[in-house]
């Protein structure tokens, strides 16, 4: 343990830490800024010329994309921003086609579940995925559009989604529409656990904590803590929907309620359970 003289001196140099990993955040959003076309315009091409069958597109993207944001996660980890790194993770997912439900504490999870699954797909915004510039590629690599506020657009999900599954990919969702605030659980959305019960798929629940928080609601980029964050990933449970009779009120509450007993006793890692 500590000295009470080490702590005193760690905390003198806090001020000194969050600085410095502030300077490394705005580096990083300059670098990204004179990067970031250099790949989306080989992407964009891809997607324009491609010819054969989509599904062999997608998952031809779904390799690049998982490549490009472990790159990322690499650049964060080196530069001392945020440490995520995909080779300590060992999800142990089922064999074939599941549903992937995580809770959402930080802006890192959409990229640490691609470095992770590799070929996932996921449920995109209305208002993000209609963007002009962002609506080819995510169209290539087969995620698809949320529903919005018309009833109808429930069976275009659904009938996306099956088709995904369908096809061998994992379907990644954050059944809370929203970043979480810190030490708390937003009110899970029913339509993951839909798509796990029409689908008869596994529905895998992943745990995600950072610690200390970053990037979340109340940890924004250029305000970050002065110790190094962590973003763990690890697997909560899997649920055979049949367990439930198939129905996903059943299956979403259990879940949620599993959410949360796991964040009131601390968000413990779940490695140290087994």
């Amino acid at each position: 343990m500590p000295s009470p003289e080490a702590k005193t001196a760690r905390s003198g140099l806090d001020p000194l830490w969050r600085v410095l990993r502030t300077v490394r955040a705005a580096i990083t959003v300059g670098f990204y800024l004179i990067v970031a076309p250099s790949g989306y315009v080989p992407f964009a091409l891809f997607c324009l010329f491609w010819r054969g069958e989509p599904h062999a597109r997608a998952r031809i993207l779904h390799r690049v994309s998982a490549r490009g944001v472990r790159i990322m996660h690499w650049w964060l980890r080196t530069f001392r921003i945020i440490h995520f790194d995909w080779r300590e993770v060992d999800l142990g997912l089922p064999a074939g086609p599941c549903v992937v439900v995580a809770n959402h504490p930080t802006q890192l999870d959409p990229t640490a579940m691609m470095a992770t699954l590799v070929h996932g797909c996921t449920i995109v915004k209305p208002s993000v995925y209609r963007r002009w510039l962002l609506r080819p590629l995510l169209e290539g690599a087969m995620h698809f559009e949320g529903p919005s506020l018309d009833p109808m657009s429930i069976d275009h999900v659904l009938t996306s989604a099956l088709d995904r599954l369908r096809a061998g990919m994992h379907l990644f969702v954050f059944p809370e529409g929203t970043r979480s605030q810190e030490g708390k659980l937003h009110e899970f959305g029913r339509i993951a656990f839909e798509i796990a019960c029409r689908a008869r798929a596994p529905l895998v629940s992943i745990a995600l904590r950072c610690e200390p928080c970053y990037l979340s609601r109340e940890t924004p980029l250029f305000r970050p803590p002065a110790r190094m964050p962590r973003l763990f990933m690890e697997r909560l449970a899997v649920d055979d929907p049949e367990s439930c009779g198939g129905d996903s009120r059943v299956l979403r509450e259990r879940v949620e309620s599993r959410y949360r007993k796991w964040i009131a006793d601390g968000m413990p890692a779940i490695a140290a359970k087994r």
